[in-house]
């Protein structure tokens, strides 16, 4: 008994002296730490770019600031009521816009979910850009006209259901 006592007393012993840890501590590093910078392209607007509603429109959904400087805030749009009924208007102020990107590509009719098509009418100082869902809901209306030389999104309706 008095055999099997020691045993289990230096099991114990052993167990906790080979859970000790040993902390070192490593030396500290001497170089600076690296700073990493991401560096955007600056996108150049050309002088032209209210020649042409395609020049513009091409712009208009690179560049954020671009974009922002060609829209009068508060922004009053047109949106599809809670309850799916009707159309009711909401103003955006500049703080809660969100950069949006029309840029269309022909895939976007044939993708598996949210098939839309995208036609650009052009009427004089007057474009309208209008997104519709083929077998769904998608129903956008985007309104830019020219006001003093430059051309600026109006207005939206969205009436997607």
């Amino acid at each position: 008994m008095k055999i099997l006592s020691s045993t289990t007393y230096l099991l114990i012993i052993l167990t906790i002296l080979s859970c000790k840890q040993n902390v070192t501590s490593e030396p500290e590093s001497k170089s600076e730490p690296k700073i990493v910078q991401k560096i955007k392209k600056k996108i150049e607007i050309p002088s032209n770019v209210d020649s042409e509603f395609k020049i513009f429109f091409e712009f208009f959904n690179k560049d954020s600031a671009f974009q922002i400087s060609r829209i009068n805030f508060p922004l009053k749009i047109m949106e599809m009521n809670g309850e799916m009924s009707d159309v009711e208007p909401r103003t955006i102020e500049l703080q809660d816009y969100e950069k949006m990107d029309l840029t269309y590509d022909k895939s976007f009719e044939t993708r598996e979910y949210d098939k839309y098509t995208q036609e650009v009418i052009l009427d004089g100082s007057k474009a309208r850009i209008e997104l519709r869902g083929i077998d769904n809901g998608i129903h956008n209306d985007f309104e830019f006209e020219k006001v003093d030389g430059k051309w600026k999104m109006i207005t939206w309706t969205d009436s997607s259901t």
